[in-house]
């Protein structure tokens, strides 16, 4: 007879062997029973809860979309055959009673029989065997059951404690010891050089459907695929999709936030919503918080906040219609705007013979068009980089180094935990006074007591970034990137630049005026350490703060400081006043 063995397990560590000795238990029966073994259908992170029709790889198998290769590389196109599937045990194939007479159906029609290796009592050719079944079906939904309570009940503690509780990591993250002994998160990073890119990419307005097109063709592999590689399993090859793409970006895992989601509950029953399959249905996601309301912090942060929420704004606005196609083929895109309407610029394809301009996106428009003039493209783009080289060039390039800190917030929550637990038991009569496990329970509840003064007692470093010298000047740097990667810098700091032109006499356009606004002096000088005109500019800053300047203009090698009433301040008057 033709044997498929079935292997599943629910959470995978590196130290987990059972897949392996399910494997070989199975294998052994095959041998001692003289089946020929056709395939192994292995599902590795997947509960007892999942339809087996829904699972990865034993739905394909029972489905018949498995085929045999007469040739290697080259398929017949008919469905592998089997007559008995192995499993280690019943509840590996499926722990609901549902599910399992669903199983046990299938099995039938397809004249099929299941088999355990370690169960010798579960038999489907016996007269009893529709009572077996129920029974071992039971059996597993009611561990099942407990399971899922067991899992509730330790959820919150091991969150709070910023433990990894198993299953697929957040994307970007990879589980390891800590020196501790316990299982935590780490940036992977093979994973965060991946998202680096993909933010980039949304930033500079590439659709993320197209996004996920490339990451596919180019074979980059999904967290999914990545934590079996990093596992030593084999890797599936999935495909990049566009929803899962979204939530993970818009996720505040990726702030290093323990997340969850929880269940439905119908208003009527107060019992889980569940969809067609019988699976829960889940609300939005949800930061995890300590007793006193603070965010559980479980891993480093693989964005900064300033870059989740920009990157969050261009995937709401990627909605928007009329929006030009942002490729961040050109510099200025998403950039530079009309000086006389405020629409954005966008590219002009010059024809043979002719050079590419910027253009006011009313020239579109059949009617309300705009009297600005087109302007040189390449003159637009050379004109903002030699401002912001002028202004930044010399000043050094500075990277983000994340500090642990040194916050003992976990390890005292759960020693708290531990306090009032052991001290519960203080009035029971098996701890009474002058017994020798009083004594002990005592003597734990004193060293405890000690460790939590010793923990409250030293103060605590918030986890962060720290910026630390490259050695590289910030020119250097712009002149190493690409045009995405400087337009996407540019998009980043707010920069703005807006022009007015006029018609000459000869039909050629005249440049009448160009201005380019910084934005925020703190959020363009957060990444280097200034020297020359910007550090003038931000010792202006610092000593002008009654003034609560609220942007930068530089208009030629003019820079103005504008406050909160709207005040213009030359910066070289200004230094003067504040020097004299």
């Amino acid at each position: 007879m033709r044997a498929l063995i079935v292997i599943r397990l629910s959470r995978v560590t590196d130290a987990t062997t059972s897949p392996e000795r399910q494997l070989n238990d199975c294998l052994a029966l095959c041998t001692q029973r003289e089946y020929d073994v056709v395939g192994v259908a292995e599902d590795l992170d997947i509960s007892g809860s999942t339809n087996p029709m829904d699972r990865p790889n034993l739905g394909r198998w029972l489905k018949g979309e498995y085929v045999e290769t007469a040739t290697p590389g080259v398929d017949n196109h008919e469905p592998t055959p089997f007559d008995v599937i192995v499993v280690w045990r019943v509840d590996r194939l499926v722990r609901s009673v549902r599910y399992l007479q669903d199983a046990v159906n299938h099995a039938r029609d397809h004249g099929r029989v299941i088999v355990s290796a370690t169960e010798p009592h579960f038999d489907m050719t016996s007269p009893f065997a529709d009572l077996m079944i129920a029974m071992v079906g039971m059996a597993a939904q009611l561990e099942l059951d407990a399971i899922r309570e067991r899992n509730t009940n330790t959820f919150q503690h091991n969150y709070t404690a910023g433990k990894w509780r198993g299953g697929i990591p957040p994307w970007g993250y990879l589980p390891r010891k800590s020196d501790s002994g316990e299982w935590k998160l780490y940036p992977d990073p093979v994973q965060v050089g991946v998202i680096r890119e993909v933010v980039d990419r949304v930033i500079a307005g590439e659709p993320v459907r197209s996004i996920a097109v490339d990451l596919t063709a180019r074979k980059v592999l999904t967290s999914r695929d990545r934590f079996a590689e990093y596992q030593g399993r084999p890797v599936t090859g999935y495909a990049w999709a566009t929803s899962p793409i979204k939530r993970a970006l818009e996720s505040q895992a990726m702030l290093g936030y323990a997340v969850t989601r929880e269940a439905e509950l119908d208003p009527a029953t107060g019992k889980p919503l569940r969809n067609a399959k019988g699976n829960k249905i889940y609300g939005p996601e949800t930061v995890v918080r300590r007793s006193d309301g603070s965010p559980v912090l479980r891993a480093e942060p693989i964005l900064t906040r300033e870059e989740h929420e920009q990157v969050i704004k261009a995937l709401e606005g990627r909605e928007l219609k009329g929006k030009p196609s942002e490729r961040a083929q050109n510099l200025l895109l998403g950039v530079i705007e009309c000086g006389v309407c405020d629409k954005p610029a966008w590219r002009l394809k010059g024809g043979p013979g002719r050079k590419p301009k910027y253009r006011c996106a009313s020239a579109q428009k059949t009617t309300g068009r705009c009297t600005n003039r087109s302007i040189d493209l390449a003159a637009a783009d050379e004109l903002v980089e030699s401002q912001i080289l002028g202004l930044l060039g010399e000043s050094e390039r500075l990277e983000r180094s994340w500090n642990p800190g040194s916050d003992n917030q976990a390890e005292l929550d759960e020693l708290n935990a531990q306090l009032v637990d052991l001290t519960g038991q203080l009035g029971s009569p098996a701890y009474r006074p002058g017994t020798p496990q009083r004594r002990a329970l005592d003597s734990n509840i004193q060293a405890l007591a000690e460790r939590q003064t010793e923990l409250e007692s030293q103060p605590r470093v918030p986890a962060g970034y720290t910026y630390v010298g490259t050695g590289e000047t910030f020119g250097s740097w712009w002149a190493a990137q690409d045009t995405t990667t400087r337009n996407s810098w540019l998009r980043r700091m707010n920069v703005q630049v807006r022009f007015r032109t006029s018609a000459m006499a000869n039909g050629r356009n005249h440049l009448d005026s160009a201005e380019m606004e910084l934005g925020s002096l703190s959020d363009l000088i957060e990444h280097l350490r200034p020297v020359g005109l910007v550090k003038s500019m931000q010792d202006a800053s610092t000593a002008a703060e009654s003034v609560g300047i609220q942007s930068i203009d530089v208009r030629g090698t003019r820079v103005t400081l504008t406050g909160p009433d709207g005040t213009a301040y030359d910066l070289d008057e200004l230094l003067s006043k504040i020097g004299g």
